[in-house]
């Protein structure tokens, strides 16, 4: 089996497991923990590290027993070359494949994981009922014609939205993936929002924004996860303004991912807001049953891991949070078959994954979280809420617990009713004068959404 098709996670368990054969485990867990590998080919490995200290101690002290502990794994010696995404080693970098190979061969891609994650592509990115029309459009934005000088604004910006851990930053990468398949030569620059503030922030302090901006504002592609951290930061959101309109104005692809719509980020300004408003906007949300046993098969099948369809099942009804999390039990078994050998049972799985099993809030305990969360956004007591009194500042309140426990558990009306000591029809007219307010006021409907989004997380 050739080195590409094994898993980067499995070569770096079993890399691990060499090292400590030789090297304590807390120098191994010091400089290997949070190390990944990006490439591996004919001639070389790739690593990249956070710091540019771990990336020098590896490099001065490790490449050598990198180098022999590979060659036990794959079965020959690559070259060992060590990254640091800590300062600028996050950029795509491209190179022949051979020297020797005329100009028409395509290109090898060596980069840091910032910027790259070959692992991530739309043929592994397992598609349901939740994520269908986000992996359409992404798979169309990716396939556009990036050979012109301006590209169509009808896909532009790509608005990608949905919780943490469901697959928004997978897409993000199978959509570079594919452009830099197709378009070698295309200029793209990934980067978290986070970075991009702290980025910003780094050039106006050191007086060196006209570097900054012939960074951002020569890419041909930019993508940017998590968008939603600038909003509020008024500086930040100025620079993205300007190099958005910079981009888009000379026909640049902008893609964005957010974990909600551009509607209902408060403290994002409003004309970013209509801007990000006037492209293409797509949402996932979590994965159902059906497509968290596909992710759980998939997963496994790369890991692999041969795990039985009660085990599948038994997870898909437990782990319910995220995508992510969904990688990391199958990653656990994984590393448990590898260390101890032997089937993954059923019984074996409940006692080892106890950590990531999804306990069910009882809807009685979530309704007690409605009340506590209305009471604080709002500044009522509890007991204001569940007594008779009828003055508006706490009628208002009174009757958002009652359209939230409609909409965030499955409690009757009477059992709501008894909750907050009041009467079925009571509840029945609590509920429809809230849907009322959502429906005239907007302000109104984003205040209800967060309360939503925060009772539900």
């Amino acid at each position: 089996m050739e080195a590409k098709d094994i898993e980067y996670e499995n070569i770096k368990a079993m890399l691990l497991e060499i090292l400590l054969e030789n090297t304590s485990s807390s120098a191994v867990n010091l400089w290997f923990g949070d190390i990944k590998i990006v490439l591996i080919d004919d001639n070389e490995a790739v690593f990249v590290t956070p710091t540019d200290l771990k990336k020098r101690i590896i490099t001065q002290r490790f490449t050598e027993k990198l180098q022999v502990a590979l060659s036990q794994i794959i079965g020959y010696e690559p070259t060992v070359t060590i990254l640091s995404s800590e300062n600028g080693e996050g950029e795509i970098i491209k190179k022949p494949v051979d020297e020797n190979q005329n100009n028409s061969t395509p290109h090898k891609i060596v980069s840091t994981v910032a910027g790259y994650r070959p692992e991530y592509t739309f043929e592994n990115f397992v598609v349901g009922s939740s994520n269908n029309y986000a992996a359409a459009f992404a798979k169309r934005v990716a396939n556009n014609d990036y050979s012109g000088a301006s590209l169509s604004k009808n896909d532009n910006p790509f608005f990608i939205y949905g919780p943490s851990g469901v697959g928004k930053s997978h897409l993000l990468y199978a959509i570079s993936n594919q452009i830099i398949e197709n378009y070698p030569n295309v200029k793209i620059k990934y980067i978290t929002g986070e970075e991009f503030n702290n980025q910003i922030l780094d050039a106006i302090n050191n007086k060196c924004t006209s570097s900054f901006r012939e960074k951002y504002r020569t890419v041909d592609v930019l993508l940017i996860d998590d968008i939603h951290f600038i909003a509020g930061k008024t500086t930040v959101q100025e620079e993205f303004f300007n190099t958005f309109n910079a981009l888009y104005n000379s026909g640049k692809q902008i893609i964005l991912t957010s974990d909600r719509p551009p509607v209902e980020m408060k403290q994002l300004e409003e004309r970013l807001q209509t801007r990000f408003m006037g492209g293409l906007i797509t949402d996932i949300q979590l994965p159902d049953f059906d497509l968290r046993c596909a992710i759980i098969n998939q997963k496994s099948r790369q890991n692999g891991l041969n795990i039985t369809p009660d085990v599948s099942r038994f997870l898909a009804e437990n782990v319910k949070s995220s995508i992510r999390q969904l990688e990391g039990v199958v990653k656990k078994l994984g590393a448990i078959q590898l260390l101890e050998g032997g089937d993954i049972t059923l019984d074996r799985v409940r006692n080892s994954i106890k950590e990531f099993i999804h306990v069910q809030e009882s809807d009685t305990k979530r309704m007690d979280n409605i009340i506590i969360a209305v009471s604080k956004k709002y500044g009522v007591s509890r007991d204001d809420i569940l007594s008779d009194k009828r003055n508006a500042e706490i009628m208002l309140p009174r009757h958002i617990c009652v359209y939230l426990a409609r909409t965030c558990t499955n409690l009757s009306q009477a059992q709501i009713g008894k909750a907050i000591n009041r009467e079925r029809t009571t509840i029945i007219s609590s509920e429809n004068k809230v849907k009322k307010l959502i429906e005239e006021n907007h302000d109104f409907s984003l205040e209800i959404n967060e309360l939503i989004r925060q009772i539900k997380s």
